[in-house]
C-alpha cells in the first residue's frame, strides 16, 4: 500500500516537468488553473561566486519567531562570519487592526540586535528579508501581502506592500537599515548554500511544509517576459519559487489513509504532495494506520482507553518516527514513544516491531516521493540546458528543514531515488547538500545579489 512502483514514480517525474512548463507559460496573477505550481519569480538573477565581500543584514519571521542576522561575506571561495539572535513575538502582537504595531516590535528587535553588535550608527546596512506571509512578489524589493498565516490576523494589511511597511517604520525608528530585497525560504536555502557552493541550482525546504526554488532561463518564462519586459534580460538565469506543496493527487499514489487525512484536514483537496511527505502530516498518517491495526486487534493495546492519546488526531508527532526507525533491537525508544508519550499502556515487542515497520513504510514513501519530485525538476533543467555543465562541476542541490535534517534515513532514501530516476551521467555530476547553518543567511546573500543587480555588476 505504501510501496511506489517505478511506473508511478515516472508519472510523478513527468508530472512535475509538465506543471513547470505550464506554470512558465501561463499567467499566475490570480492563480493558475493550468498548473499546480505557482512558479513565482524571485527577481534574483545571476549566481553568487563566493568571492563577494561585504556586511549584510537579514531578517526572517518564521511563525512567532523573529531571527535577525548579520553576515560578513569574506570572499575567498565562500568564507563568511555569522552573528544571529532570536526573538519571540508576544501573543498580543499576533492580531489586531494595525500591523504597524507588530512591525514596530520587529524594528525594536533589529535595533536591539544592532546595539548588541555595536553596529556603526553612521552606516546604512543593506538588508534582505524573508517573511512567513503569502506575498505576491512584483519586484526584488516589492510584494503585496495576499494572506497572513501561522496565526497572524491583521485584515487591514492584506494588499499592502510588505517592504514599504517595514521601510516606513524602520525609518521612523531611525534604523540604519535599507531593505533591498525579499525572498522566501526556498530561495534563501538555495542562496545560503550557493555562496559556498556556487554550482548550487536548486534549493528545497522540507520540514512542516515543503517548497522548491530553482534557476531557470528568463527566456523560458513567457508570462514573466510579457509582464516584466524590461526588468531582467532574457539571456539571464533567475530563481523561481515553485510552491510545489500543491503538486496534485493526479500524480501521486494516494491510498485509503491519504484520503482520510485529506477529508479530515482544514484544506481538503489541495496540497496533496505536502500531506504525503512533510512533518505536518507524516506522524498523523502513522497514527491513522495504528488506529486501524488496533481496531483489527493486531496491536495488543486499546486505543479506546481514555488515557491513550493515539485516538486523538495529530498526537503521534512526526519526530516519534525518527526515534522508532532508528531504534535498536530491544526497541526501547519505541516503547517510550508508545507507553510514555502516547500513553498506550504496556506494549509487547511485537507491537513495537509493527510500529517501527509502519514508520519505515510511511517515511520511505515520503522520501521516495520527494526524490522523484526533485528528479522532475532536474529533468526539466537538463532538457532546457539549465545549470548542468558536463565538462565542469555539474550542479548542487541544497536542502534545509527539520524533517530532512533530523530524520536520519530520509537523506539516503531521497538520494537513492533521485539516482535511479535520472541518467547515470547526470547523477555523476549531481550533489545534494544539507544546509548546515541557518537559511536566514540566504536572505543576506539575496541582499548582496540585489546590490550586484542594482549596480549592474556582472551576474
Amino acid at each position: 500500500m505504501f510501496s511506489v512502483s517505478g511506473e508511478k514514480l515516472d508519472r510523478l517525474v513527468r508530472g512535475v516537468g509538465c506543471e513547470i512548463r505550464n506554470g512558465l507559460t501561463t499567467s499566475n496573477t490570480n492563480g493558475n488553473p493550468d498548473s499546480d505550481l505557482k512558479m513565482i519569480p524571485s527577481f534574483v538573477a545571476g549566481y553568487p561566486t563566493g568571492n563577494e565581500k561585504g556586511t549584510y543584514l537579514a531578517l526572517e519571521i518564521s511563525g512567532v519567531d523573529i531571527y535577525v542576522c548579520q553576515v560578513r561575506l569574506k570572499g575567498e571561495g565562500g568564507k563568511l562570519a555569522i552573528n544571529q539572535y532570536q526573538y519571540k513575538i508576544p501573543d498580543h502582537l499576533t492580531a489586531g487592526e494595525d500591523m504597524g504595531v507588530l512591525i514596530e516590535y520587529v524594528a525594536d528587535c533589529v535595533s536591539d540586535f544592532q546595539q548588541r553588535l555595536g553596529s556603526s550608527q553612521e552606516m546604512i546596512y543593506a538588508m534582505g528579508i524573508s517573511v512567513g506571509f503569502a506575498v505576491r512578489q512584483t519586484g526584488l524589493d516589492r510584494g503585496a501581502i495576499i494572506a497572513l498565516e501561522h496565526g497572524f490576523e491583521y485584515p487591514s494589511a492584506i494588499g499592502s506592500d510588505v517592504v514599504d511597511l517595514f521601510h516606513r517604520i524602520f525609518q521612523a525608528k531611525g534604523l540604519g537599515v535599507k531593505i533591498v530585497a525579499m525572498a522566501n525560504d526556498a530561495v534563501c536555502t538555495l542562496l545560503a548554500h550557493a555562496y559556498q557552493h556556487p554550482t548550487t541550482r536548486i534549493g528545497i525546504v522540507h520540514s512542516a511544509g515543503t517548497n522548491c526554488a530553482y534557476y531557470d532561463k528568463v527566456s523560458n518564462m513567457e508570462n514573466f517576459m510579457k509582464e516584466h519586459p524590461n526588468d531582467i534580460p532574457p539571456h539571464s538565469d533567475m530563481i523561481l519559487n515553485t510552491e510545489w506543496c500543491n503538486i496534485g493527487a493526479k500524480y501521486l499514489p494516494a491510498n485509503q489513509y491519504d484520503i482520510i487525512m485529506d477529508n479530515e484536514s482544514n484544506n481538503k483537496g489541495i496540497h496533496a504532495f505536502e500531506k504525503m511527505t512533510t512533518g505536518m502530516y507524516l506522524g498523523e498518517i502513522v497514527r491513522l494506520i495504528l488506529v486501524n491495526l488496533s481496531d483489527k486487534k493486531i496491536l495488543s493495546y486499546d486505543i479506546e482507553d481514555e488515557e491513550c492519546l493515539l485516538g486523538v488526531p495529530y498526537q503521534f508527532d512526526t519526530s516519534y518516527m525518527y526515534v522508532c526507525e532508528a531504534d535498536d533491537d530491544n526497541l526501547e525508544g519505541t516503547r517510550v514513544v508508545l507507553e510514555e508519550m502516547c500513553r498506550t499502556g504496556e506494549t509487547t515487542l511485537v507491537d513495537r516491531e509493527i510500529v517501527k515497520k509502519v514508520c519505515e513504510l510511511v517515511g520511505q514513501r515520503a522520501a521516495v516521493l520527494l526524490g522523484a519530485s526533485i528528479a522532475g525538476v532536474v529533468e526539466h533543467m537538463i532538457n532546457y540546458g539549465i545549470g548542468l555543465d558536463y565538462e565542469g562541476d555539474g550542479f548542487a542541490i541544497s536542502i534545509s528543514g527539520e524533517v530532512y535534517k533530523d530524520y536520519s534515513s530520509f537523506h539516503p532514501r531521497v538520494c537513492e531515488t533521485l539516482k535511479t530516476l535520472i541518467p547515470d551521467e547526470v547523477a555523476a555530476k549531481l550533489s545534494v547538500g544539507i544546509v548546515k547553518h541557518s537559511r536566514i543567511v540566504g536572505a543576506a546573500i539575496v541582499a548582496m545579489m540585489a546590490e550586484k543587480i542594482n549596480h549592474n555588476i556582472d551576474i
